[in-house]
């Protein structure tokens, strides 16, 4: 699969993940940050974070598809995914049990996905 087919599927992800963030947050933060992703903060920060989600997969693929530069936005999902992975470790011993592997995995992929994007310089998506 090359970086830019990886970089699609990526933000395709993002935007279903931010829609469902939006629509009904106690469904995806029940699992990463338990009983408070159903409290009314938490489903404030998870609709938030699903706009932000969505926003950034948004422009991603219009950028992809329009032909423009795509780096500040892959960037701008570097910066968030790292964030989204590093809070999660911080708080892996107070999270469910099985959040922070499920967020390695999610966030952790998401970096790795970026990082190649950028470094396939010799292809015009980045």
């Amino acid at each position: 699969m090359t970086p830019r087919a990886l970089l699609t599927q990526l933000n395709a992800g993002r935007i279903a993940l931010g829609a469902v963030l939006l629509a009904r947050p106690e469904i995806a933060t029940a699992r990463w940050v338990g009983r408070d992703g159903s409290r009314p903060g938490g489903r404030v920060l998870a609709r938030g974070l699903g706009a932000r989600d969505a926003a950034l997969g948004a422009g991603t693929l219009a950028a992809l598809r329009g032909g423009g530069p795509i780096a500040p936005w892959v960037v701008g999902g570097l910066v968030a995914d790292t964030t989204d992975l590093l809070a999660t470790h911080a708080a892996r011993e107070r999270l469910p049990r099985g959040a922070a592997a499920m967020i390695y995995a999610l966030a952790g992929g998401a970096v790795v996905a970026g990082l190649a994007n950028l470094a396939d310089s010799k292809s015009p998506q980045a």
